[in-house]
C-alpha cells in the first residue's frame, strides 16, 4: 500500500518509479487502460487480503503494458468526442507511458486509497466497471479539463525526461490550474446595493472623523 493513488513502474535497476499521482481522485485517463477482466482480477486480489496484508502487500492493479496501452488507444475517439480540449494531453500521456521504463512490461495502478473511501472494495470495483462501461458504450461521464481529473499529477522520479518536459499540453494545463483563479473578470458595471453603499459611506465618515480628531488633539 502506498501513500496515495498512483501509476508506477518497476524499472531495470529494480527501483520503483511513481510516474503519476491521483492523490484523492481517480483520473479518467487511468481508467482507459483498464478492461473488465482487469477489474475482476483486482476484485479477487483484494478480496483475499486481510487488513494486515493490505498494510504490507502490494495493493495495485497489475496491467499488461502493451494490452493496456492498446486498450487506451482504442478509446481515443471517446476523448475526441467528449473532451476534445484534452486530446493533446491524452496523446502525450499515452506516448509517455509507451516510452517509459517498465522493465517487466507491467503497468501498476495503485487504487487502494481511492477504493478505501467506499463501503467496501466490491462497491469500488463495481464503480470502476460502470466507468469503463461508459467508454465502451460511448456515454459521456466527465467534463473537467483539469490535471486531477485527466492524467493525474506528475511525480518526481529518476526518469531522464519528465512528463512536463515532453508535454506542452500538461504545462499549459498546469499553469491554468495554478493561475486560473487570477483570470476571473471583475464586473465593474455590477450595481452595488443601497445597504452596501450606506455601509461604505458610514465607514468613510468614521475614518475622516478619526483623522480630524487625531489632528485636533495636539492643538487642544
Amino acid at each position: 500500500m502506498r501513500n496515495c493513488s498512483c501509476i508506477f513502474a518497476r524499472q531495470r535497476d529494480a527501483e520503483e518509479a511513481i510516474l503519476f499521482e491521483g492523490r484523492h481522485t481517480l483520473p479518467f485517463f487511468w481508467l482507459m487502460l483498464i478492461d473488465k477482466e482487469d477489474v475482476e482480477r483486482y476484485r479477487e486480489k483484494m478480496a483475499g487480503m486481510s487488513p494486515e496484508d493490505i498494510k504490507q502487500e502490494d495493493t495495485s492493479m497489475v496491467l499488461d503494458k502493451l494490452k493496456a496501452i492498446a486498450q487506451a488507444a482504442t478509446r481515443r475517439d471517446y476523448v475526441k468526442k467528449h473532451l476534445i480540449t484534452c486530446l493533446p494531453l491524452f496523446d502525450d500521456w499515452l506516448y509517455y507511458l509507451q516510452i517509459s521504463d517498465f522493465s517487466d512490461m507491467k503497468i501498476y495502478v495503485d487504487l487502494y486509497h481511492i477504493g478505501s473511501s467506499y463501503n467496501n472494495m466490491n462497491d469500488f470495483c463495481d464503480s470502476i466497471l460502470k466507468a469503463v462501461g461508459c467508454f465502451d458504450e460511448d456515454i459521456e461521464a466527465w467534463n473537467e479539463d483539469t490535471i486531477a481529473a485527466t492524467c493525474g499529477y506528475e511525480s518526481r522520479n529518476n526518469n531522464k525526461k519528465p512528463f512536463s518536459d515532453l508535454s506542452k499540453a500538461y504545462r499549459e494545463l498546469n499553469n491554468k490550474n495554478i493561475y486560473g483563479g487570477f483570470e476571473k473578470k471583475i464586473h465593474l458595471n455590477k450595481r452595488m446595493s443601497f445597504r452596501k453603499k450606506t455601509w461604505i459611506f458610514v465607514t468613510i465618515l468614521l475614518i475622516i472623523a478619526a483623522l480630524i480628531i487625531g489632528l485636533l488633539l495636539p492643538v487642544i
